[in-house]
């Protein structure tokens, strides 16, 4: 978008005061994916329905998936609702959000020639895009029943592109079988547990927040997980190695395995002997 179109100085104030509010650029490519994930996995809610895509959802449900994607931007940015979903710089900006290939302006946003803050999913590609617009009615489709118009093809040229085609991160539940996750939930015994749910998910990378899951009914759930009896314990004697990417990252770049972060796990069948096993499963997570 260049200075002499119409839209540019508001929508270059609203893009500048939400980088500002994030820390630039670089931090909204490196935050905005995730905190799109995030808010879907929110509304699938794998851990108590076993579903980990969106197309395991209903229309009705795919509708709170942009609920959320507001919640969430509204507090990463720390700005209040005004009267509409934001406010941004001293102005009210809607949030508009799509899993399919367009948005919806209802008739009190267009016919005020209001900016909006467009995201859209694209879940077969599992992208996100983020960008900001002035909803004009010459930039809408026909009205439906409910007066809503869409926005059309031809005015994505004038949308400002924050970022677009971005890759989501993987849910942290995908790839694990939920039937048995819900399964295991219900086991007696949190290190017993955790234990079983390493033995059957070796080298993957398992994330905390998948753990808390897990662990639902635990007063101290990651004391399940650490030496003292916990699930390091139990397995150790098994050749099983319990890291934490917090503590062992030394020791899984050793072992060749994958890369975890502060807040992710692996286990992994080394052979290592038992002593040393348990000298590492008394570490802290």
């Amino acid at each position: 978008m260049t200075p002499d179109h119409p839209d540019y100085v508001i929508v270059s104030q609203i893009v500048q005061e939400i980088e500002r509010l994030i820390g630039g650029h670089s931090e909204l490519l490196a935050s905005f994916p995730e905190l799109v994930q995030d808010a879907v996995d929110f509304v699938i809610d794998p851990i108590r329905t076993a579903r980990t895509r969106i197309s395991d959802l209903d229309n009705v449900e795919k509708t709170f998936i942009g609920l959320k994607i507001e919640h969430f931007l509204r507090d990463f940015l720390g700005v209040p609702k005004g009267l509409r979903d934001l406010r941004i710089g001293g102005m009210d900006v809607d949030v508009k959000n799509t899993v399919r290939s367009t948005w919806m302006i209802p008739p009190e946003t267009f016919s005020n020639r209001e900016p909006c803050v467009l995201v859209m999913v694209a879940t077969e590609k599992h992208e996100c895009s983020l960008g900001v617009f002035v909803a004009r009615a010459e930039y809408l489709n026909a009205p439906n029943r409910d007066g809503k118009r869409s926005v059309s093809k031809h005015a994505f040229n004038h949308i400002w592109w924050l970022l677009q085609h971005e890759k989501l991160p993987q849910s942290r539940f995908a790839g694990i079988d939920m039937a048995r996750f819900r399964e295991l939930r219900a086991m007696k015994g949190g290190s017993k547990r955790t234990a079983q749910f390493f033995r059957e998910n070796l080298n993957r990378i398992v994330h905390r927040s998948v753990l808390l899951g897990l662990l639902h009914d635990q007063l101290d759930p990651m004391k399940r997980i650490r030496g003292n009896g916990g699930a390091r314990d139990i397995l150790a004697p098994e050749g099983i190695l319990l890291l934490s990417g917090a503590y062992d990252r030394s020791l899984i770049n050793s072992l060749g395995l994958p890369y975890c972060s502060r807040n992710e796990f692996i286990a992994t069948f080394s052979g290592i002997p038992e002593t040393l096993n348990i000298n590492l499963s008394s570490r802290g997570s």
